[in-house]
């Protein structure tokens, strides 16, 4: 139940998302429609008007299924958690090119329209064509990007206190948060390098203007970065008052540090916002607007400019995001990484989990060792690494986390932790008794069957084994 919740809401977010960035472009601002610089008349046009409608209409529509199709896909929780890993997947693909597409071809639909029609220039202003000298030199605007090493400082200084040792030595998973906190206060850094040194816009032939608009940007970009380089080290510092020796973090710690590292988007959100209202009312004091028009280089929906070295500029679509110069090979090359990745992922979670599901547990017990087998992870124990062996009516009453393992509802398979029991396995279907545990020096395996007697029969064998070798050593 509630990861159908979880993924609705996540659906509904995704959705929201991308219609307002992708499915909200008719209006005319700032010299341009749908990205396309033309006079105001031209876009007042019945011509325009008209093209303009059919295209509200298909992106409403678009939107609006996209919505049903991805509450009915989170309904799948409650089946397959593979089959609705699979079909979110195609979801999520089929609504990010098919939003993107639609919007590009309409922007490419228009252009040709403007060109066919020779539209140029927008009343009171003046348009210029495009080269790589459109902007004003970028100044020393905005907080040092410096302090993010300070706030890496911070996260690494509590490596120096014996109890943060021993956690990171003795937990399965302690190095994991240390690292994503660094790494994430080296991305906020890189962003924030990149924000500063990101070319100006021009928007006026009035250059204080033009260095007030840029100043604010820049300005709000650095606080909000480095305010989100803040919240991640708070969150690493929150956690690591908790560390101790025996390699444990409660779940209230896990909240807090989810929590705090959910600030950034309240941040980023907020600073948007703040700068397009910022950035209108500033123009809107804008007596000679002067307009750029690049639209030979966006004519396609994407940038690309082989006389512009550079490689990020600023969106069309939305001013909150960038785009790289298709005409370099460095942006070719970022877009193909970024697209396999994403999509690598998504096919590796989806037959991971495909394989979880739909391979069994199995138990085979030989004269040398004890092998269990899954679809997430494997054991294999030699009889000298075995020191107990019992059957269980239940699962010992603890308060367990999953290291690294997989929980579909159905099944409990890998690596796990509980408060008190400490490093354990599971390999058990949920629901089913009884339990035979095996217990190593590296914690006790949780085992399981769906068939009666089974379990028993394991445990009669392991321990005939175990016999038959204490036997032959004396």
């Amino acid at each position: 139940m509630m990861m159908f919740w979880i993924f609705l809401m996540i659906d509904l977010v995704t959705v929201g998302i991308f219609y307002a960035v992708y499915g909200r472009k008719q209006q005319y601002s700032e010299g341009m429609l749908m990205g396309v610089h033309m006079p105001q008349s031209a876009a007042e046009s019945e011509e325009v008007t008209a093209f303009i409608a059919k295209y509200t209409k298909r992106s409403h529509r678009f939107y609006f299924w996209n919505t049903v199709a991805g509450a009915l896909i989170s309904a799948l929780n409650f089946w397959y958690m593979s089959v609705f890993m699979l079909m979110w997947s195609l979801w999520l693909v089929e609504l990010c090119v098919g939003g993107i597409l639609l919007l590009y071809r309409t922007h490419r639909k228009l252009y040709d329209l403007k060109v066919e029609r020779g539209w140029v220039g927008s009343g009171g202003s003046h348009i210029l064509a495009a080269g790589t000298k459109t902007s004003t030199q970028t100044g020393k605007m905005g907080i040092s990007p410096w302090w993010h090493t300070v706030l890496t400082v911070l996260i690494l200084l509590p490596c120096l206190l014996p109890y943060v040792r021993d956690y990171l030595k003795n937990s399965d998973d302690g190095w994991v948060l240390l690292i994503v906190s660094v790494s994430v206060e080296t991305l906020f850094a890189v962003l924030h390098v990149i924000m500063l040194r990101m070319q100006d816009k021009v928007y006026s032939e009035d250059a204080a203007l033009n260095d007030r608009v840029n100043g604010m940007r820049k300005q709000t970009w650095s606080r909000m970065l480095l305010g989100c380089g803040i919240c991640n080290a708070a969150a690493y510092l929150t956690a690591a008052q908790f560390m101790d020796g025996k390699g444990w973090l409660g779940s209230g710690v896990y909240v807090a540090y989810i929590i705090l590292e959910s600030f950034p988007i309240v941040l980023l959100l907020g600073g948007f916002f703040y700068m397009a209202k910022r950035k209108d009312t500033l123009l809107a004091q804008n007596q000679k607007p002067l307009y750029i028009d690049d639209d030979v280089y966006w004519k396609n929906g994407w940038y690309s400019n082989p006389n512009d070295k550079r490689l990020i500029v600023q969106d069309w679509v939305c001013t909150w995001n960038y785009a790289t110069n298709m005409a370099r090979p460095a942006g070719k090359i970022s877009l193909a990484a970024g697209l396999l990745i994403g999509v690598g992922c998504l096919v590796v979670a989806v037959v991971m989990i495909f394989k979880m599901e739909f391979t069994p547990i199995e138990v085979r017990i030989s004269t040398d060792e004890v092998a269990v087998t899954s679809g997430y992870s494997d054991l294999f124990l030699t009889y000298d690494e075995i020191t107990d062996v019992e059957l269980l009516d239940s699962l010992p009453k603890d308060d367990y986390r999953r290291v690294n393992g997989g929980d579909d509802g159905r099944m409990l398979v890998g690596k796990f932790r509980g408060k008190e029991t400490g490093k354990c396995r599971m390999y058990l279907y949920v629901g089913y008794e009884p339990i035979l545990m095996i217990g190593t020096e590296d914690g006790p395996a949780y085992i399981n069957s769906k068939t009666d007697g089974e379990a028993r029969q394991w445990e009669k064998a392991i321990r005939d084994n175990l016999t038959r070798l204490a036997a032959e050593e004396h």
